[in-house]
């Protein structure tokens, strides 16, 4: 698995298209920006590649729904997926989301779970993955792998 986080608007998504040289006949796209969740139900997997863009909204949306366990049912999408990725070597999944916990400490306590939630998953998801990118502007730097 992959993750590629950094700032809003910075390009990560074109930089995932770019460098994973990604086209729509190989891959399906889910963005979590307008949706719930996601669910098994919502991949292709008959395409070798899975993008997953969004997932701080992802969470944010679980919580605002109340859902409990946020963090346990994301690791075991994750834990899904990485199998699936690790069965076939052509497989990647790639996961995107915004760096939402830099700066001042939010004032209400929605914007605070949302951000210590999103901190988690996303530690959680940095272990597992054998690559980590930090995308500013652009330009990537790698963090792991």
């Amino acid at each position: 698995m992959y993750f590629v986080t950094g700032g809003s608007f910075n390009g990560k998504s074109k930089w995932v298209k770019v460098h994973f040289n990604l086209n729509s006949t190989d891959t399906t796209w889910i963005s979590l920006f307008n949706r719930e969740r996601i669910h098994l139900e919502d991949i292709d997997f008959s395409k070798s590649v899975i993008v997953i863009e969004g997932l701080e909204y992802g969470i944010r949306s679980s919580i605002l729904n109340n859902e409990s366990e946020i963090r346990k049912s994301l690791t075991m999408l994750m834990q899904f997926l990485k199998q699936w990725e690790e069965e076939n070597p052509d497989r990647k999944v790639i996961w995107i989301g915004s760096e939402i916990g830099k700066g001042i400490v939010p004032m209400d306590k929605l914007s605070r779970e949302w951000r210590d939630m999103t901190g988690w998953v996303y530690q959680d998801l940095a272990e597992m993955s054998q690559k980590v990118w930090l995308v500013w502007y652009g330009l990537a730097t790698p963090l792991k792998g």
